[in-house]
């Protein structure tokens, strides 16, 4: 194969190139490029480790077997002199304190400080128990393998570390179809409730944004593209990357090269419309992940093939925190009540008893949640909106509409960190699994109204700052 050589702030490194698409001789003469590299490290944990997404599964024991491997895949871009890394990583979530751990790992051998590092989970189902974020590891229901969290943060900064190596000079096209792969799953029963059930009239962002990089030979570098929709397709005691997975498979062997990255959108109440074509949701199979993949490459490949435009490359990054205001906590009455019923789960009890253990502490209950907003601006017009948390299509869907008419936008959840759900104001008068599920993450309550505000006002912040 043919070899090129570049330069971008750290040396001269050597980088395999094979082609994929045809581009004029002159195109990159008399711009200024940016830099671009890609990482691909396994993270596969070993058979015997604890699961994490299901949680009767995840406390019978560890896993069994391996139907396809784990990924960390890192994207390095350089541009002016301003450096971003963008990294997805076949696991269902991290913790505030283990995004915080990883971009400390990252910043010490890299020198990139957190708001140009962004951590985004697939949000699989199917992978290792990562930290103590969840109901049954806060409450002691299940422990992370220590070993494997060192061996994770030793395969991140490599993978960091060789995407930066392997730096070269690339052109940045974006484009935005549509997939059909997320249908709701909250279904009103007609009497007030929510159901959790297949809903296809229901809202889903269907948003499927793109984003290439190509080199000089105009070969891929690099292929982001997001779907928000839960990798949940399947259970069972075998690890696997779900969709996403299957989906980068398929695309890697259409551009001819290991290149495609998935980054989880905002996909908190959608699963995948295979195993929802009934009247409830049905355990998936393996051919139902296949086809789900299937599903998504093939619409990534229509829309790579119909309408990318080239973008001018100009990263700028911020990360900013949003206060987000909760419903009023239960008293101690309340929550005694709570641990002292037998009817209530497991988990709701042990929340009731966290609580009360902060009160006899002399701590006082939040009244607000911290969840971060992370922008990290490409080119012109193109640009990730991350939250973190388990995001709804709902506000996939308001941060599409702030920036409505300028090009190409990635709203993503599950990044840098995961607090809880974030559901929509709406969702809060209708209820549901994304609601009531606060006390799962930890939180004394719900979210209260506004959520959409709040983030309309960072936005604009960031906008006035550095993200266009």
């Amino acid at each position: 194969m043919p070899t090129a050589f570049v330069r971008c702030l750290f040396g001269v490194v050597a980088v395999s190139l094979s082609p994929v698409f045809a581009v004029s001789q002159g195109e990159l003469k008399g711009k200024e490029a940016m830099q671009a590299g890609f990482a691909k490290v396994r993270i596969t944990p070993p058979l015997g480790t604890t699961m994490y997404g299901f949680g009767s599964r995840d406390r019978q024991h560890g896993c069994e077997g391996i139907h396809d491997d784990l990924f960390v895949r890192a994207l390095y871009l350089c541009h002016h002199g301003e450096e971003a890394l963008i990294m997805g990583f076949d696991l269902l979530f991290f913790g505030r304190d283990d995004a915080d751990r990883y971009k400390g790992a990252i910043g010490n051998e890299l020198d990139l400080s957190p708001r140009q590092i962004l951590l985004n989970a697939s949000h699989t189902h199917c992978g290792p128990m990562v930290g103590t974020t969840w109901a049954y590891a806060d409450y002691g229901l299940g422990v992370a393998d220590r070993f494997y969290r060192d061996e994770l943060e030793e395969a991140i900064v490599q993978a960091a570390r060789h995407a930066r190596e392997r730096a070269a000079e690339v052109t940045l096209w974006a484009g935005a179809g549509r997939t059909t792969l997320p249908v709701s799953r909250r279904q009103p029963d007609g009497q007030g409730s929510i159901l959790w059930a297949p809903y296809r009239d229901g809202v889903t962002c269907d948003h499927l944004p793109v984003c290439l990089f190509k080199n000089e030979k105009g070969e891929a570098v690099c292929l982001l593209f997001s779907v928000s929709c839960h990798p949940s397709t399947i259970g069972g005691f075998e690890i696997s990357a779900d969709y996403p997975g299957a989906a980068m498979d398929l695309l890697d062997e259409h551009l001819g090269a290991e290149c495609s990255l998935f980054l989880q959108g905002t996909g908190g109440d959608a699963k995948a419309s295979v195993i929802g074509r009934g009247e409830k949701w049905r355990r998936g199979t393996w051919e139902d992940v296949a086809e789900a993949g299937r599903i998504v490459a093939d619409e990534v490949i229509q829309t790579l093939e119909a309408s990318l435009t080239e973008i001018q490359p100009k990263i700028r990054s911020s990360l900013m925190e949003m206060a987000l205001p909760l419903q009023p906590a239960p008293d101690r009455a309340a929550l005694e009540a709570i641990a002292s019923d037998e009817r209530e789960k497991e988990v709701k009890r042990l929340w009731a008893e966290r609580q009360m253990e902060r009160l006899e502490r002399h701590q006082t209950l939040r009244t607000h949640v911290p969840v971060l907003l992370h922008g990290i601006q490409l080119g012109h017009g193109l640009r990730l909106i991350a939250l973190e948390g388990e995001a709804v299509a709902g506000l996939g869907l308001h941060i599409l509409d702030f920036y409505r008419g300028q090009a190409t936008t990635f709203p993503l959840g599950y990044t840098d960190g995961m607090q809880m759900y974030l559901p929509t104001s709406a969702m809060l008068d209708e209820g549901g699994y994304e609601v009531v599920s606060y006390f799962e993450y930890g939180q004394p309550a719900p979210l209260a109204k506004g959520i959409e505000e709040i983030i309309t006002k960072s936005l604009e912040r960031m906008q006035a700052g550095k993200i266009e």
